[in-house]
């Protein structure tokens, strides 16, 4: 019996060990094709997760696609708030101008009324004036005595003068002459002082006969007769700041005056 046993086991053993030997080599060729699929194959995807994906993409193109619309209407919005900005701004800059232009034309316009109603104002104080200076002036050429030939020889020596000196200087010149009328050393007419020798430079050089008296020196002459004076109690009058030894009491004008 256990030789029959032994006899068995020696018969069956060889063939065990093949057929795991076959077994093992199987199993490894699967595990290395299997092995092999994983590194080299993606694995296969559902089509669940195929939708998924696609949706996925599907969004992020739609986002996409949002974010760029955005985008422009956020330029096309800038734009238009630039561009009606720059208006508005052109707008203000337009009504500055249009009102300075307004405030500048009322200024004009306030200073042209301001200077109209000076020159009115002026010209009325200035005829005044020479309503009063005539009044004046005819009161003390009557009270004088005064000729029309001696008011004439006294514009005329005014002018042959210094015919284009100041109004205070011609109304000097013409106070010396009346103030040499009045004085006890001179002669008392207008003519005889003029043609006192040695006194009056234009009488013997002949401009006095030639002199035409302005307008202008025929007021002054007029405005000393009426009363105004200029130099005082002058008795001589000389363009330089020392006659003779003589004391100088007033300038008008071009001229020294002394006494």
């Amino acid at each position: 019996m256990n030789s029959a046993n032994s006899n068995n086991k020696n018969i069956f053993l060889p063939a065990v060990c093949f057929l795991a030997a076959l077994a093992m080599m199987i199993l490894f060729t699967a595990v290395s094709a299997y092995a092999e699929e994983i590194g080299t194959a993606p694995a296969p995807v559902s089509q669940d997760t195929a939708n998924v994906n696609a949706q996925i993409i599907a969004q992020q193109e739609a986002a996409r696609a949002a974010k760029a619309k955005a985008d422009q209407q956020i330029a096309a919005q800038q734009k238009a708030a630039d561009q009606a900005r720059a208006k508005a701004e052109a707008e203000i800059e337009a009504q500055k101008r249009l009102a300075e232009e307004q405030k500048a034309k009322a200024e004009a316009e306030k200073k042209a009324v301001e200077e109209e109603i000076a020159r009115k104002k002026a010209e009325e104080e200035a005829r005044k004036k020479a309503e009063e200076t005539q009044r004046r002036f005819e009161e003390s050429l009557s009270a004088s005595g005064m000729s029309d030939s001696d008011f004439n020889a006294l514009c005329k020596i005014v002018e042959a003068e210094d015919g284009h000196d100041s109004i205070e200087g011609r109304i000097g010149i013409a106070n010396v002459v009346l103030n040499r009328v009045r004085s006890p050393f001179h002669p008392n007419t207008i003519m005889g002082v003029l043609t006192a020798p040695g006194q009056f430079g234009p009488v013997s050089s002949g401009k006095f006969a030639v002199a035409v008296p302005s307008a202008s020196t025929i007021s002054a002459v007029k405005e000393a007769i009426a009363g105004k004076n200029t130099v005082g109690g002058a008795l001589y009058f000389h363009r330089g700041g020392s006659f003779g030894g003589k004391t100088l009491v007033a300038t008008a004008g071009a001229h020294c005056f002394f006494v």
